[in-house]
């Protein structure tokens, strides 16, 4: 194996290692029944450029479909002024309550930024609130996955079809992206 194949495998190794960490409960008694927390990191995690902000997603533990569930996004940044521009674009069959699908958060504030929201799907199955970051002329996308209802594998191969199999077996899923090099 040459260098550059074992230092990618390694990355990638690491990548996935941090993702599966990632996902804790929280930390209070109190709600460690009924959330689940799972962090996204921006700047940190990817070599990309972007805005250097992360995300972290509170869900309740169960999602039912039919009626509104609370969501809470909460947006760390490293900037000491300026704005984040936060939109959200919910995947098709999940509906955001109230009209509001763009906020903006003051950079000077030295607190996480949070975005509570209530979602509903009137059908079980995997959805996805995509939301589009901005923060010093910089973007960041983050997509946080909600299982509405009783998830079955074919509800994610339906939100996420596969679009070929590895030699291993895994799926080959292939994310449409544009990227500008100046």
């Amino acid at each position: 194996m040459s260098y550059l194949k074992f230092a990618l495998s390694l990355a990638v190794a690491v990548s996935f290692g941090a993702c599966t960490a990632s996902s804790q409960p929280s930390a209070s008694a109190d709600q460690a029944h009924s959330e689940h927390i799972h962090k996204t990191s921006g700047a940190i995690a990817t070599v990309k450029p972007g805005a250097s902000v992360t995300i972290e997603s509170v869900l309740p533990k169960v999602m039912a479909s039919g009626s509104f569930q609370p969501v809470q996004l909460r947006f760390d940044e490293a900037y000491d002024s300026g704005t984040l521009t936060v939109s959200i674009e919910p995947s098709a069959g999940l509906s955001l309550f109230g009209g509001s699908s763009s906020k903006t958060f003051d950079l000077a504030s030295p607190e996480t930024h949070v975005w509570d929201l209530d979602v509903k799907a009137d059908v079980d199955g995997v959805y996805f609130l995509n939301v589009f970051a901005e923060a010093d002329g910089q973007p960041r996308v983050f997509s946080v996955r909600l299982d509405m209802g009783q998830v079955t594998q074919k509800m994610f191969d339906d939100a996420m079809p596969a679009d070929g199999k590895m030699s291993d077996g895994g799926k080959i899923r292939i994310l449409e992206a544009n990227e500008t090099i100046k």
